[in-house]
């Protein structure tokens, strides 16, 4: 079941409970995660998408309420943390240290980390470590 499919599920509930701030958030998401031919956004998009907005919103950068954020972070999985980022990237250690570029070596980190979702500057933080 897709991101947006556990949405539709929860808005009807939302909505016999007169939930009035889920009903409104749940039907905003779900116009944003559906794209324009009516398809669904695939659930890594619409999950980039949405770290995306929190991620703004720690930088001071958002127009949703504190209430929003918190509904958003319910839907989104949560990421590794720099431990488990650093553990991840051990059995590529000497190929990030050898990389001639910063560049290079976030690359290879990535390819790494395949499919997890990771910050990205908990991943600038350990390939610093690595790389001294």
């Amino acid at each position: 079941m897709t991101v947006v499919q556990r949405m539709r599920a929860k808005l009807g509930e939302s909505m016999k409970a007169r939930d009035a701030a889920q009903t409104q958030f749940l039907r905003y998401w779900i116009a944003q995660l559906t794209l324009g031919n009516g398809t669904e956004m695939p659930d890594s998009e619409a999950f980039k998408k949405m770290r995306g907005v929190l991620k703004e919103a720690r930088s001071g950068q958002t127009t949703f309420t504190p209430q929003e954020l918190e509904l958003i972070q319910q839907w989104v999985p949560a990421a590794l943390t720099r431990e488990q980022v650093a553990a991840a990237l051990a059995p590529v250690a000497s190929q990030i240290k050898a990389a001639p570029k910063e560049g290079m070596a976030m690359g290879l980190a990535m390819k790494a980390l395949g499919a997890n979702l990771v910050e990205s500057e908990d991943v600038k933080a350990v390939i610093a470590e690595l790389r001294q």
